[in-house]
């Protein structure tokens, strides 16, 4: 496999196998890293000078109205339009269905004019309903908490913070329910986007304007409270800073996942390369990166203990991931005074602490992966054009069957021990809901929507390919073989095409009985920079986006620090 760089490649020669890395148990613990899409978002706004402006503010005492936020990133001018004002309580849902929203909002390559502002009234707060020109990178829209905004607004503006108590863990007063780009609704789709801009980075236009989503949300309670009241105050640099925005996520990710097989290979990459250098790193127990080391797990520790009020099952409590974590931190000392972990001389310490972890649990281990990537700057930007990836398949017809089949008992055997005579693997099926507008599963010969199913199917596709192609002559070509069963011609192709992609396909049965949505959910979250995983069926959670990240006035400040990584809760209040 070659990746982009030649350090990404010899990189990629000593990566753990896809054997233990597609696994869902690996997958389902994943969590964010330096090189998730907000932290790369931040860094990339940092390092390039973008600066940020809150161009127009034109709001009643109730938050509803307009503003307009300017982005310029090296002589390029993008502006996020904001369309807000206050729905009633029963209108408020995380469902594509929903009609209407407390806010919505365009992000747009150029200074917005009136004129555009009318034509973006008319259309973004209609949503599925509107119509872009293509202009238009991204339409947001978002909800204001029901539990939190207002409870923010009376404390700002009675001169308080929030009290940590009651805030809990959900890290947002405002909950996202969808950033769209990419030609939809006629928005300008990606391969529209300069490729020279900062905003070529698959996904950099969405998480840009969640954060401005973000900062629209602290602007507005402040607004609100000053509204209220002579005696309100603005949130504290700390609070301003731990709150994200809120998010709830379905089904609609996993057949994305399964669909797009060399991004997910890009995306198991970005975590697996910066880990496998991190493990080979000699640090010395009295180095600065083994300091920063012992810091972040200390940290990492305070921060899941804080996690006691929402559910987390099927994966392990907050309490239980600080309580493993607390081993992690008593033998990362251990290594800072005698040179040891866990009694054993090593010269990687990175490698021996990873190891160590993984004997406390998956979960464990995969912090303190994190916490391991976040020691080394060095890979930013091969990471980044990693992210490049060709996302097509082509047939290749004059490939033998005998190669075929071995390139499937090479990289599908896992799929080939199952046993699809069994109605357990294939009771479930993958259409697309009319009625929700989201994708859903449903019980094989009990619901309706199968002749509409998604090909999400592929453990069963190549398992039904193999076993005509062991009867077929091995000499004929993958043509002449396809002429006569061209039912398989779809599988094949995606076989031939991800062959030298080592993370393409997830070892996942999606059509099983037992198959956990969350698993591949959770690990695209991660990917893109979310946390505080709050699963509220088998099927969707609940989490927070860019809690911890700098904002727009640390930027304006010049605070460049990347150091948001498991960023805890304020605990004080003046």
């Amino acid at each position: 496999m070659q990746r982009p760089s030649e350090r990404l490649t010899a990189l990629q020669k000593k990566a753990r196998s896809a054997e233990i890395v597609m696994q869902p148990s690996e997958l389902g613990s994943a969590r964010l890293t330096r090189h998730s899409f907000s932290r790369a978002l931040i860094r990339s706004a940092t390092r390039g000078n973008w600066t940020f402006t809150r161009r127009v503010w034109d709001m009643d005492s109730n938050g509803s109205g307009t503003a307009i936020y300017r982005v310029e990133i090296n002589g390029q001018i993008v502006e996020l339009a904001f369309f807000s004002h206050v729905i009633s309580e029963d209108m408020r849902t995380d469902r594509v269905i929903a009609e209407d929203w407390d806010v919505t909002g365009a992000l747009v390559a150029r200074e917005v004019t009136p004129a555009d502002m009318d034509i973006l009234a008319a259309n973004v707060t209609r949503q599925e309903d509107g119509r872009a020109d293509d202009f238009s990178l991204v339409w947001g829209r978002a909800n204001r908490s029901e539990r939190f905004f207002n409870y923010v607004v009376d404390q700002l503006a009675a001169g308080h913070q929030p009290e940590p108590s009651v805030m809990t863990d959900s890290a947002y007063i405002m909950r996202s329910t969808a950033f769209y780009g990419n030609g939809k609704w006629g928005l300008r789709d990606f391969a529209g986007i300069d490729p020279d801009s900062p905003l070529a980075v698959p996904f950099r236009a969405q998480i840009l304007s969640a954060w401005l989503f973000r900062e629209f949300s602290a602007d507005l309670v402040e607004h609100c409270a000053a509204a209220q009241s002579d005696h309100a105050v603005p949130l504290s640099r700390e609070w301003r800073r731990f709150l994200g925005l809120g998010n709830a996520t379905g089904l609609g990710l996993v057949p994305y996942a399964i669909r797009h097989p060399q991004v997910l290979d890009a995306w198991v990459a970005l975590r697996e390369l910066p880990l496998v250098n991190a493990l080979d790193q000699q640090w010395s127990p009295k180095s600065a990166e083994w300091d920063r080391v012992r810091v972040l797990v200390e940290r990492s520790i305070h921060y899941f203990e804080q996690k006691k009020s929402f559910s987390t099952d099927p994966y392990p409590t907050g309490e239980q991931i600080a309580g493993g974590l607390m081993s992690v931190l008593a033998a990362a000392a251990e290594y800072s005074t005698d040179g040891t972990i866990n009694g054993h001389a090593t010269h990687t310490p990175g490698r021996a602490l990873h190891e160590y972890a993984s004997g406390i649990s998956t979960e464990v281990r995969q912090v303190v992966d994190s916490v391991l990537v976040d020691i080394d700057t060095s890979l930013d930007t091969d990471i980044e054009s990693m992210l490049m990836c060709v996302d097509r398949t082509q047939l290749h017809a004059a490939m033998s069957v005998s190669e075929l089949r071995d390139m499937m008992r090479r990289d599908y055997a896992w799929a080939l021990d199952i046993d699809f005579t069994d109605p357990r693997e294939t009771s479930k099926f993958w259409f697309y809901s009319e009625s929700s507008g989201e994708p859903r599963r449903g019980v094989r010969g009990v619901d309706k929507g199968v002749s509409t199913e998604h090909p999400v199917g592929i453990a069963r596709d190549v398992n039904s390919a193999y076993r005509d192609l062991v009867t077929a002559d091995g000499e004929i070509s993958v043509g002449e073989f396809l002429i006569s069963h061209p039912q398989h011609w779809g599988i094949v192709e995606r076989v031939q095409s991800v062959g030298d992609y080592p993370y393409a396909e997830a070892r996942v049965n999606a059509l099983s009985e037992g198959y956990l949505p969350l698993d591949l959910q959770r690990f695209q979250l991660a990917v893109y920079g979310m946390e505080n995983f709050n699963p509220q069926s088998t099927d969707w959670l609940r989490v927070t986006l860019l809690s911890g990240a700098p904002t727009m006035d640390d930027i304006a400040e010049g605070i460049t620090e990347d150091d948001w990584l498991f960023l805890p809760r304020p605990e004080l209040t003046p």
